[in-house]
């Protein structure tokens, strides 16, 4: 059975120029060999399926101006260009479900991790609902992590979220030296 989540990525990717597809593959590929020294890369496409499992775990209560604003913030630091935020931001996550969302990235991976633990800090800017917390949770299980690297995640995303949203530049540096630390556990 096809993902939808994957299937609108492709066929987005597919309809773009080709020079812009190769600029944007180009820009995003740059920006992961300068950036993630975590050992985990990711392609264009899996960095829009990411923005899409972000904004449907956020989205769980509601899609907030505030998480609105930390995933597009997130996509810029990826280096995503503008006209595939806005496909990202326009895609509706209202029809999913946790198994399209966890079949996009490997089992027990740190990309399954990332995915996680970027999604749980999104959620968190204007606060973890016990809702979003319940789907952030399921979402770790359904990744196949183990439920106490769940939960580390989870709490360190809380944290980030919370750090990130009140601009707490250094507790958000520290928290980032912790989250390759803990993406190390996976």
């Amino acid at each position: 059975m096809s993902n939808p989540i994957a299937q609108s990525t492709t066929a987005f990717l597919d309809g773009l120029d080709e020079t812009v597809r190769e600029a944007a593959e180009d820009v995003v590929s740059r920006k992961a060999a300068r950036v993630k020294d975590d050992g985990i890369t990711l392609t264009l496409e899996e960095e829009i399926n990411l923005a899409k499992a972000i904004k449907y775990v956020a989205a769980t209560d509601g899609f907030s101006r505030d998480e609105q604003g930390a995933l597009e913030f997130l996509m810029i630091m990826a280096s995503i260009p503008h006209e595939l935020q806005r496909h990202v931001m326009a895609y509706d996550v209202s029809g999913l479900d946790l198994d399209q969302v966890s079949a996009l990235f490997p089992r027990a991976s740190r990309k399954a991790a990332y995915v996680l633990s970027g999604a749980t800090t999104v959620a968190a800017f204007d606060g973890l609902s016990p809702e979003e917390l319940a789907r952030a949770r399921e979402l770790g299980e359904r990744f196949g992590l183990e439920p106490k690297v769940v939960e580390a995640l989870i709490a360190h995303a809380w944290a980030m979220g919370l750090a990130m949203s009140r601009g707490d530049r250094q507790l958000v540096e520290a928290l980032q030296r912790l989250q390759h630390v803990l993406l190390g556990w996976v």
